[in-house]
């Protein structure tokens, strides 16, 4: 089933300058692409390699576009600002001036690209979602449609911010794990998660599942008899 699910929650960021593919490179777990047109998704780890924020990425010729939950946009904002030092990278809030859509289904780029039409700009997350920013101050007529975004997201085994991804977690423990670049150092939690990795000790793991299969006291996102939940490795059967 398609749907629209508008995102009053998710700001907008540009991150613009010469130093802005490697800066962004540099402190988040995916490999971030310099050529215009590759949209990705990654995460902002701490030393730790606990969860700052999870945030979409469109590369641009000028910069960066970084989509990121408002329950994280303080705390990115504030990991990011003084790691700019001695780089050419500025960073502008443009929330104010820009509305987030997902859609489910529809027409749109091809999966990790984005493009821009009749002021649209569009990226494919995933081969079912497209996360759309509409330019403009004045909101899309458009709805929340949380009940179908919670089916679709337990489904698709897909985690929210501020349920499943919180600070609590590291990416592997909150189903972010395919946006872990295998090959890609020099990140700052960067050494944890390759410790977890090779020895196959992650601790926690994000599961798909009936209710009635899951520890009750695991459970993230519940739904007609369905649910995710954040379990011990070891009791995933």
């Amino acid at each position: 089933m398609s749907f629209t699910h508008l995102r009053p929650d998710v700001g907008v960021l540009f991150v613009q300058g010469a130093d802005a593919v490697s800066f962004v490179d540099g402190l988040s777990t995916n490999l971030i692409p310099t050529e215009s047109g590759n949209s990705l998704r990654t995460v902002f780890t701490d030393r730790a390699a606990k969860v700052i924020a999870a945030s979409t990425v469109m590369v641009r010729d000028q910069g960066l576009v970084l989509l990121v939950h408002r329950d994280a946009f303080t705390t990115l904002l504030e990991h990011l600002q003084p790691r700019r030092l001695g780089q050419q990278v500025t960073i502008v809030d443009l929330t104010d001036r820009n509305h987030v859509v997902y859609e489910t289904g529809g027409k749109g780029p091809d999966e990790g690209t984005w493009h821009t039409e009749n002021g649209v700009t569009s990226a494919r997350v995933h081969a079912d979602l497209c996360i759309h920013v509409i330019a403009g101050n004045a909101a899309p007529n458009l709805k929340e449609n949380e009940e179908a975004w919670t089916a679709w997201r337990i489904a698709n085994r897909w985690p929210e911010d501020g349920v499943e991804i919180t600070s609590k977690h590291h990416p592997y423990a909150c189903g972010l794990e395919s946006l872990v670049h295998e090959n890609k150092g020099c990140y700052l939690g960067q050494e944890v998660l390759t410790r977890m990795r090779s020895r196959g000790k992650t601790g926690w793991v994000l599961v798909q599942g009936r209710t009635e299969d899951l520890p009750k006291e695991r459970i993230t996102t519940e739904l007609d008899g369905e649910a995710l939940a954040i379990v011990r490795t070891h009791e995933v059967q």
